[in-house]
């Protein structure tokens, strides 16, 4: 037995295995030190929510020691008798040793830098301070400012030196070795699985329907977005940000002048009075284009469309609908930031960039402390699309997605079909119902999404449609009205504000929507069967995703400030500015009344009448000295620009 004990010892395989176990060990110490240094900054995080967080946090430290280890994992597994000689061992030991001191220093400035910038070190931390000449004052500063922690950096330093396991001290003997057709064949085998388990490492997991782990997935761990820097660690969010840039801060206006054109800061004076502690529940429907609804279409071809949404058409003339509304992105990671949290798209998904464990004020969390109940819905497994820690975040008190329902009406691919699992949200809605307060509940369908697969019992049913994905739109459309019929008669039905929007655009199928209005342009309707609000399609007002926060907290009659880039629908202040924002790769869209304008690289390249010119064809910038209201709008969009930039860097996205 102690043979075999001491050939596995002796393995570069198992000596690799080892000293990742010590990196472990001090990565989860230094969290620790972490959370101790910078506790006034945690002063909700209780014990056992630290133990939960580091369970957590192990994910990420598996995945950056991955990273930072992967050739010296290659170079301990890979097929080669060299590797059992000392000089062969002493070359890894160098590389393994000086690639970990950088990771474990960088680690431990992060626990003095972390009271400046409210988060884990990101890579733009080389963009922000490139123009620095006294970068090595600072560092120096940093040291005796804070030798407590560089002490506990050198301390792990010296762990990681003396307790390197290294038993290989002399040159094994070629006869000592399996003969080649069994060495190599074995070990082959062998470092196939280190790095099938490496590369598991690196993405968090093994699971194929997992998303690899990103900074916000840390967020599933914590209860609010700061306490993801105790999850995360400082190597994870480098190297993970590496090929990201950080936005530049344009220059359009002064500090000073800049929140007297645009200001985020909403309810600054609110108009007093009671809350109304209506329930809130918000569907967003999966690539619901404006263009499926015959609603919105009633003079298209000729006057025949006839869409592929019968209830919902039925439901808009029944609600406070909007003739031009919008998503502020075009994938479903941007809609949860946009609805919730009032923040637009630009350029790159909130959620996948390298700002994302900025502090946001959350509509759920806003509505929590008002006593409200929060849940969020979604039929996928738990880790689709990083829905759950964003969910998290801003404050859904309970999520139930796959893992909650069940695989038993699973489509075998994407998440459970929209019929049974509305129909268990329905059961769910009434649970909350009972609890004795308001609830604020939203469900994300899934159907209406690839690979478009209907529930065997209706593939002969749902069959109109030019493309697959009008036969899966019946289907939802069929799904929520299944809803309604479940839950029209329930007692808490017409206390209930029920918000409809789409997560963002479906497959385009007509020209007309093929443009860049025509790919952002979604339902968004406010349905009060207790009669909250008028019956309207309201055709001067727009209308987008950033709004629904701040519109949805007008007609609560909130009576606190909040963040958001969108506005109140319904406000009927002389400060109301009828106006949309989007970005498109880039582009970025600014709708005021009736005339949009386009910037690209912070420079005007269009302007155009859109409700006239729906498809985008004539661009007006010629006449540019025609419109009056064009100087206002480009101060505008260069005021949410800078304010979308400059905030995004401080970590300012709240009215705290």
């Amino acid at each position: 037995m102690s043979s075999i004990f001491h050939k596995i010892k002796n393995q570069p395989g198992f000596v690799m295995t080892v000293n990742f176990l010590i990196l472990i060990v001090v990565y989860m110490i230094n969290r620790w030190v972490f959370y101790y240094m910078n506790a006034q900054y945690f002063q909700d995080v209780t014990m056992s929510d630290m133990f939960a967080m580091s369970c957590g946090g192990l994910r990420f430290d598996i995945s950056a020691l991955c990273y930072l280890n992967l050739l010296c994992i290659a170079l301990q597994f890979i097929p080669l008798k060299a590797r059992h000689t000392v000089k062969y061992q002493r070359i890894v030991k160098i590389i393994f040793l000086v690639i970990n001191i950088v990771g474990i220093v960088v680690n431990a400035a992060d626990i003095v830098y972390f009271e400046f910038g409210g988060r884990r070190t990101t890579w733009t931390i080389f963009s922000e301070f490139g123009g620095e000449s006294n970068l090595g004052t600072i560092f120096i500063n940093s040291i005796t400012g804070y030798w407590k922690v560089w002490i506990v950096g050198l301390l792990m330093i010296a762990a990681i030196i003396f307790l390197y396991f290294n038993p290989i001290k002399k040159n094994r003997p070629n006869e000592d070795f399996p003969k080649n057709k069994v060495y190599y064949p074995v070990h082959s085998v062998i470092f196939v699985i280190a790095l099938i388990l490496a590369l598991g490492g690196l993405r968090g997991g093994l699971g194929l329907k997992m998303h690899p782990l990103r900074q916000d997935s840390a967020e599933m761990y914590c209860k609010k977005p700061i306490e993801a820097a105790i999850v995360l660690n400082t190597p994870f969010t480098l190297i993970t940000t590496a090929h990201k840039k950080g936005y530049k801060v344009p220059q359009f206006f002064k500090n000073e002048e800049l929140d007297k054109v645009f200001c985020p800061i909403k309810n600054k004076e609110p108009k007093g009075g009671e809350m109304k502690k209506y329930n809130v529940v918000v569907f967003l429907m999966e690539s619901f284009s404006m263009e499926y609804m015959g609603f919105y279409n009633k003079d298209k071809d000729g006057g025949k469309f006839q869409g592929y949404t019968p209830f919902l058409d039925s439901l808009l003339s029944q609600s406070y609908c909007f003739e031009y509304s919008f998503a502020n992105g075009s994938r479903s990671v941007d809609c949860m930031p946009a609805s919730f949290a009032g923040i637009p798209r630009y350029i790159d998904p909130y959620c996948y960039y390298i700002y994302s464990n900025n502090t946001l004020q959350g509509l759920p969390q806003m509505l929590r402390d008002e006593g409200y109940a929060t849940a969020f819905f979604h039929g996928a497994p738990n880790t689709t699309l990083g829905f759950k820690p964003f969910a998290n975040s801003i404050g859904f008190e309970r999520y139930y997605g796959m893992d909650e329902y069940g695989d038993k009406d699973f489509d075998g691919t994407w998440a459970i079909y929209d019929e049974p699992y509305l129909e268990y949200f329905a059961d769910k809605t009434d649970e909350y119902s009972k609890q004795s307060k308001p609830f604020f509940l939203t469900v994300f369908t899934a159907s209406s999404h690839e690979p478009f697969r209907l529930p065997e019992k209706y593939k002969n049913t749902f069959t109109r449609g030019d493309i697959p994905m009008h036969r899966v739109i019946s289907y939802s459309d069929h799904a929520i009205k299944q809803y309604f019929e479940k839950v029209k008669d329930k007692p808490w039905f017409k206390n209930t504000i029920f918000v409809f929007t789409a997560d963002h655009c479906g497959v385009a199928h007509r020209d007309d929507y093929n443009t860049n209005m025509g790919r952002f342009l979604i339902p968004i309707f406010f349905y009060t069967p207790g009669g909250q609000l008028p019956v309207k399609c309201d055709s001067t007002r727009l209308m987008q995703q950033t709004d629904i926060m701040p519109t949805i907290l007008g007609v609560l009659n909130y009576q606190k400030p909040y963040f958001a880039f969108g506005k109140d629908v319904f406000d009927e202040s002389d400060n109301y500015v009828n106006f949309v924002f989007n970005d498109r790769n880039g582009t970025s869209m600014y709708y005021l009344d009736d005339l949009m304008i386009e910037y690209d690289n912070n420079t005007l390249i269009g302007i155009y009448e859109f409700k006239k010119d729906f498809m985008l064809k004539n661009n007006l910038m010629k006449k540019k000295g025609q419109y009056s209201q064009l100087p206002f709008m480009q101060r505008q969009m260069e005021a949410i620009l800078q304010q979308y930039i400059t905030r995004m860097k401080d970590n300012n996205l709240t009215a705290k």
